[in-house]
């Protein structure tokens, strides 16, 4: 048409730079100039920068950050040399995907089966083939292969059907591992009591089966001895001296005395409110309350259910003191606790010595928090013996990591001086009557 140029004749309008940068001009995308690339576009087009070969420009591809690319002129290259044939099939190798067979511009990365599982294969794969086979591996049943069209058809990798399967196989196994013995596998209940059992919805039928059976647990316990035999020989050098001296007491119970006491608390000061003795075959030899002088705390008669009405009319410990010294006369004196009971005793001999003594002429009247020297003279003179409580705790053989040592068990007395020394007296006879482990 006359008076109008064609869209394919109109000249090419030069492109301009948006700014400087370093002195060299700066093109945004879509603007540089011919004869002008970048580092990989010169790398795609097979030329190779020469040494020490400057940019002529730059390019900014981002323009909040302003990141600029350095371009290269062409003329400024050189062609790179052909590579050899072996060296040309091993760059096509690196760059072909071993599914598609498909070439890309950039080496292909090594994808494993191993860490992919969804891959059909291990080597280089291309992504839209690792797409694909992932996509494929979503949709396919994991139980019986089957390919779905739709990723909701395959909940957790496996399709309704093979879920039911597995569900209705899983109650049936549950179902014979209830009615059988679960070492030997012979059946120990009927249909018709697990039937029961769940019917009663009763949550302690789910720790009565499954049973075990008569052979399974005598083989049980005849392994569980045999490894505490086993763990009493390894620590028999300490185990040793225990049973010994267990078995010297039961031997001659009347040698021996059992000491134990309640107290207001458990304080340095904490006062005496019971006292009993036994022999070491548990007839009695003293028990009797003890007035404190002092009124009893609550959370001490919560335990040892002692109050300040049942000691009212009690005996003082100075009252109490000549028939305790008697009851241990010639006996080996064993305690429960032997550091803590004889604490409250020293404290209570010098409780009582210091108000029934009367400061002599001539004599220094004891010093604060010193103790008088009676209580060392009577306390030497009994003949205590090994911590009964100690020598339990090695008995037991429950072996304490925080403590570094033998932990030390309750002893379960009901918490009453009498019936903690007959206590005392059964656990002495159960470390005597234990066999030896050879």
């Amino acid at each position: 048409m006359p008076g109008k140029m064609s869209t394919r004749s109109k000249p090419k309008v030069p492109a301009q730079p948006a700014e400087t940068y370093r002195g060299l001009p700066v093109y945004t995308s879509g603007q540089t100039p011919d004869g002008l690339m970048t580092a990989r576009q010169l790398e795609d087009a097979g030329r190779r920068r020469t040494p020490g070969q400057k940019p002529r420009a730059y390019l900014r591809y981002r323009t909040q950050w302003c990141d600029m690319v350095e371009l290269y002129h062409v003329d400024d290259t050189r062609a790179v040399q052909p590579l050899p044939p072996r060296q040309e099939a091993q760059k096509r190798a690196r760059r072909t995907c071993i599914l598609c067979e498909s070439v890309a511009d950039r080496p292909l990365p090594e994808r494993s089966q191993k860490r992919s599982p969804w891959l059909p294969v291990s080597g280089r794969i291309c992504t839209v083939c690792a797409d694909a086979a992932r996509d494929r591996w979503d949709r396919t049943c994991e139980r019986c292969g089957t390919e779905f069209v739709h990723h909701e058809s395959v909940r957790y990798r496996e399709c309704t059907a093979c879920e039911e399967t597995r569900k209705r196989g899983q109650e049936i196994a549950r179902r014979l591992t209830r009615r059988h013995c679960p070492d030997c596998n012979v059946q120990t209940a009927t249909r018709e009591e697990i039937e029961a059992a769940d019917a009663a919805d009763d949550f302690r039928h789910a720790f009565v089966f499954p049973r075990t059976c008569e052979a399974c647990k005598a083989e049980r316990r005849r392994q569980a001895e045999e490894a505490e035999r086993a763990w009493e020989r390894e620590r028999w050098d300490e185990l040793g001296p225990v049973r010994r001296w267990a078995r010297e007491v039961m031997a001659t119970p009347h040698a021996f005395a059992i000491l134990d006491t309640e107290t207001t608390g458990l304080d340095w000061d904490a006062k005496i409110v019971e006292i009993s003795v036994t022999d070491g075959a548990g007839d009695l030899l003293l028990d009797t309350l003890v007035h404190p002088g002092v009124p009893i705390p609550e959370e001490a008669t919560e335990i040892h259910g002692i109050s300040d009405e049942d000691v009212k009319d009690a005996p003082g410990f100075g009252t109490v003191l000549p028939r305790l010294t008697k009851a241990l006369e010639g006996r080996r004196v064993i305690i429960y606790n032997r550091v803590y009971d004889t604490g409250v005793l020293a404290y209570e001999l010098d409780r009582h010595h210091q108000e029934h003594s009367p400061t002599l002429p001539g004599v220094e009247p004891l010093r604060p928090y010193e103790r008088h020297p009676a209580v060392a003279e009577w306390m030497d003179a009994q003949q205590w013996e090994r911590c009964a409580m100690l020598a339990y705790a090695v008995h037991v053989g429950e072996w304490s990591d925080y403590w570094g040592g033998w932990r030390w068990q309750r002893l379960g007395g009901g918490h009453r001086a009498l019936s903690d020394c007959r206590t005392v007296v059964q656990r002495i006879r159960e470390m005597a009557e234990r066999p030896d482990p050879f």
